[in-house]
């Protein structure tokens, strides 16, 4: 069903008036409403879904979000002929994920893109954990703030729990293969439904999107195509999915000058990430429960390539000692060889490259934390002397440095500890840092 503009429709003793159309799909519209002053979006279905997915979207709004970064549904909205439900509006400063992988809006630097899939990742994290699965992953899900890498997560009425499903699959190029084939499941004797597992292979194909502007599995292959339409897409995403990166199987590489963007930016990706996504893409295939990245191992690996980024005159970042050896301190970029000396902050099992603004975060000094874009400290010039440079620190307690004669002294908080060479900060009782 459909509204027009100035239309009043009631629900639960609310009434709610149509002031606009937002946006429109294959399920529904999504309207600008006011009620009591406030202004929301509403989404309403074209067709009144079945009792099952009405009970699904009632149940997780009374659950409530797993993470701020979902816009999440607020309250039903139902009558004799239509059902929908509330949710915020999406701010302003919020651009799509395919303005950016079509080039018209770009983020502030590489160190903000990670904080963005850092972002991603933890949201799924948290869903996981709460017993949901997305199934329904695609690029028109997901907004970013370019200048800060803040993330929001739209579309969430199809989200469930884990190996429930309500008949929403996904969309095609983001959608495990074994979903894609209707694969039986060994359990259930029935074909094949989103779960965690195939929500953890869209989640990378996003990150390899993110980080690579294309797809995973869209190469030499194109070739065989004259269009595409439902037989290419089952054999490409499905029967027999190929990444382009494969290191055994070179028929399906990214074709020159159609994916620039892949071929310019996979080099520059640490060997680490690499291999992340090469597990799961290829590995992951074969073994969907162990071999496909996790959350977690994401985390891990995405918070070590941001630790690692220096940046190049050129204006370039890039993960300093990522790459093979024989480029281990070339800018990808321009190729020159960076022999400056860096300072190193060693804590625990993190490196982390210090340079102007790079961030410390309380993951770093917690090795139980999850807060792995909460920001504890940044590494800062001196105004009047811009070669000395210290990390601003506000942990919340006194931290105790020691240089390499022995000399302590006490940091209070949000005070600045000075870089130095063997220089030992007390972060707190457990955690101690070194600059080499």
């Amino acid at each position: 069903m459909k509204f027009k503009a100035n239309q009043i429709i009631s629900s639960n003793g609310k009434n709610y008036k149509i002031t606009n159309v937002l946006g429109e799909g294959g399920q529904g519209v999504v309207y600008l409403a006011e009620c009591e002053g406030k202004q929301y979006a509403l989404k309403i279905y074209l067709n009144k879904p079945h009792s099952d997915f009405r009970y699904n979207l009632k149940n997780n709004i009374e659950k409530g979000s797993p993470s701020k970064t979902f816009l999440w549904p607020k309250a039903l909205v139902e009558g004799d002929d239509y059902f929908g439900y509330l949710m915020d509006l999406r701010p302003s400063n919020y651009v799509s994920f395919i303005s950016y992988l079509t080039g018209k809006n770009k983020f502030k630097d590489q160190s903000t893109l990670l904080r963005w899939c850092i972002e991603l990742c933890l949201s799924f994290k948290k869903l996981h954990e709460k017993g949901y699965s997305y199934q329904d992953l695609n690029d028109g899900s997901f907004f970013l703030d370019k200048d800060t890498g803040d993330l929001l997560i739209c579309d969430n009425d199809n989200i469930t729990a884990d190996k429930k499903n309500l008949g929403i699959l996904g969309k095609m190029r983001y959608m495990a293969p074994e979903i894609v084939r209707g694969d039986i499941d060994p359990l259930t004797k029935e074909a094949q439904m989103p779960d965690v597992h195939s929500d953890r292979f869209s989640l990378a194909v996003i990150l390899f999107l993110a980080l690579c502007l294309g797809n995973p599995y869209e190469g030499e292959r194109l070739k065989d195509y004259p269009i595409t339409n439902e037989k290419s897409e089952y054999e490409m995403y499905g029967e027999n999915p190929i990444f382009i990166y494969h290191k055994e199987n070179r028929t399906n590489r990214p074709i020159r000058g159609y994916h620039s963007s892949v071929l310019h930016r996979w080099p520059q990706l640490p060997t680490y990430i690499k291999e992340a996504f090469h597990r799961t893409f290829v590995d992951g295939l074969d073994d969907r429960e162990n071999e496909r990245t996790t959350e977690l191992e994401w985390l891990r690996l995405l918070t070590r390539y941001r630790d690692e980024l220096i940046s190049c005159s050129c204006g370039a970042q890039y993960a300093y000692g990522a790459f093979e050896k024989t480029q281990k301190n070339a800018c990808p970029l321009c190729q020159s060889q960076n022999q400056g000396q860096y300072c190193i902050l060693y804590v625990g099992k993190h490196r982390i490259l210090l340079e102007p603004n790079k961030k410390l975060y309380a993951h770093h000094i917690d090795k139980f934390s999850s807060l792995y874009n909460d920001e504890i400290g940044e590494v800062i010039q001196n105004k009047k002397n811009p070669a000395l440079w210290g990390i601003r620190i506000n942990i919340g307690n006194d931290i105790l440095v020691k240089d390499s004669t022995g000399k302590e002294k006490t940091i209070a908080a949000g005070g600045v500890i000075p870089i130095i060479q063997g220089l030992k900060i007390k972060f707190n009782e457990t955690t101690i840092g070194e600059i080499r």
